[in-house]
């Protein structure tokens, strides 16, 4: 670990260079939390990853969000101890490169923004290309061409990069907002839906009470744990957001906003994905999930039975808006990490150009604005073909096809689980780091603390380690298309990240050592402190 003391040594030469900054003590932590639900998009999640989980875990979809929720919680305690010692536009990058060094810190900044691209151009694939039409047609009996998404890709991508760049006051209003109604919308609802369910039941949580029912389609996965964990998948990438806040460092009033924000946040969104994946299963029926994953819009369907059709409307606008509001969060951190990247020398100068007037990064977030357009058209189209649709009946095909739908949902399918690469490459090195650092620290401990150290500082960090090891073994056998040749790709985009990573140590040292820690906030506050 690059020490405390090594770090004031060298603060004033660094602060001395007229490094590129964003503007500091515009984000409290109210926002700070916002930002944190915001990018991990709850109401988009309960109509896209619930139905996702349920194609596989079917009556464990439940559990899966438990299991997936329990996992993030444990993975808290990593970043509490993280986000303690560097805050800054880097977020993990920053994190890693003050705990245990620019090789892995590198290696992170370059496949946090991955999944946050990824998990982006996931959106207008699914929410604007099935789940849309299937609103329409549900609703009102209209059916939509199977192309409607792709202008949605200006919506949903590009006009976020927009309301992103143009400052973090307007992004920050529009996110407190937005996303403390939502979590408040559906943890309310989804309490009414489970006390007028007629099958609540706690054998939902028993992954063999259902062997009767839904063993023969476990099966094909290799039995209800390998689904379980399969359904963890898309219960983990229903997370794919957290640690939204960290890129936010240089922003916050407080480096201890940052903390505050990242316990907050998988708390709160954690508790509500677990209560409405409940909700969604006895609501549907817990003998009859077999449909529920095969219908494109069963939340909504859900909401309308128990709520009427204002529920089920309210929870399509809430997707929608989620869904805006999660593409913002999410291309905001991305651009943020290219930056600070930027700003060390280990990408282009590019990315480190900061707007005179608007104080953003806007050459990085229009970077990533135009990656994920391109990651939503290429995946849809490729994965589609792949599901036996060309790319002219993509085109000519309603959208409420069966086979437009197979098709849209694979792309997504296939979009998240490069996401769940990258998130839990970033979040493996993360609990590697915290590890590495206390090892280095050498801190002695008497009493109870002898005791809790080893646990929180070594146990947690490798059990969520052993758990994310887990899900992606279970994503990779059996075989599953699109899900396998996902995870091909994303571990294509590691070996990228790790040969760049070594090639930059050899060419450009003076920036590969300084990598991550250029500015650390933290470090700052504590020389203010001293005067």
């Amino acid at each position: 670990m690059r020490s405390s003391s090594s770090a004031q040594g060298k603060e004033k030469p660094r602060a001395a260079r007229a490094v590129p900054r964003l503007r500091r003590g515009v984000v409290g932590t109210l926002e700070a939390v916002a930002q944190e639900i915001a990018a991990m998009a709850p109401a988009c999640d309960t109509v896209a990853f619930i139905t996702s989980a349920a194609a596989f875990a079917f009556v464990l979809t439940p559990l899966a969000f438990l299991l997936a929720t329990l996992t993030m919680f444990i993975e808290v305690n990593t970043l509490y101890h993280l986000s303690r010692r560097h805050a800054s536009a880097g977020g993990y990058y920053g994190y890693v490169a003050t705990a245990f060094g620019p090789f892995p810190a590198i290696v992170t900044g370059l496949m946090y923004p991955v999944y946050q691209i990824a998990s982006t151009a996931a959106i207008p694939v699914y929410v604007a290309g099935v789940v849309l039409p299937g609103v329409v047609h549900y609703f009102w009996g209209v059916s939509l061409p199977g192309w409607v998404w792709l202008p949605f890709i200006v919506v949903f991508i590009m006009v976020p990069i927009a309301l992103a760049a143009v400052g973090i006051r307007p992004q920050m209003k529009f996110l407190r907002y937005a996303a403390l109604t939502e979590v408040s919308f559906l943890a309310i609802t989804s309490l009414i839906i489970i006390l007028r369910a007629p099958d609540n039941t706690w054998k939902v949580f028993d992954p063999f009470a259902w062997q009767a029912i839904y063993g023969p389609h476990w099966k094909a996965y290799g039995g209800p744990m390998a689904a379980l964990g399969l359904g963890m998948i898309f219960g983990l990438t229903s997370f794919i957001g957290y640690g939204g806040s960290a890129p936010l460092g240089e922003e916050v009033r407080r480096s201890r906003d940052i903390t505050k924000a990242l316990v907050l946040g998988v708390l709160i969104v954690g508790v509500v994905l677990t209560e409405v994946a409940y909700g969604l299963t006895v609501g549907w029926g817990t003998d009859r999930l077999t449909s529920f994953a095969s219908s494109a819009i069963p939340g909504i369907i859900v909401y309308t039975e128990y709520l009427g059709i204002a529920g089920g409307l309210m929870l399509a606008l809430f997707a929608f808006n989620s869904a805006f509001s999660d593409s913002v969060a999410m291309q905001s951190n991305a651009g943020r990490v290219y930056f600070a990247m930027g700003r060390d020398s280990i990408l282009p100068k590019f990315f480190s150009y900061v707007h005179p007037r608007w104080v953003t990064p806007s050459k990085s977030l229009l970077f990533v604005g135009v990656a994920s357009s391109a990651a939503a058209v290429a995946s849809a189209f490729i994965v589609g073909y792949y599901s036996g649709v060309s790319p002219l009946a993509m085109l000519a095909l309603p959208a409420t096809s069966q086979r437009i739908v197979t098709a849209l949902g694979n792309a997504f399918d296939f979009l998240t689980t490069i996401a769940l690469v990258g998130f839990i490459t970033a979040h493996f090195i993360n609990n590697t780091a915290v590890m590495v650092m206390f090892r280095r620290l050498r801190e002695r401990h008497f009493g109870l603390n002898k005791v809790v150290h080893p646990l929180l500082h070594y146990f947690l960090p490798a059990l969520a380690t052993a758990i994310f090891a887990f899900v992606l073994v279970e994503s990779i056998w059996p075989p599953q298309f699109p899900v396998t040749q996902a995870v091909i790709v994303g571990v294509a985009l590691l070996a990228f990240s790790i040969g760049y990573t070594a090639w930059l140590s050899r060419s450009r040292p003076e920036a590969y050592r300084s990598a991550g820690v250029t500015v650390n906030i933290v470090e700052e506050e504590r020389l203010e402190s001293k005067g």
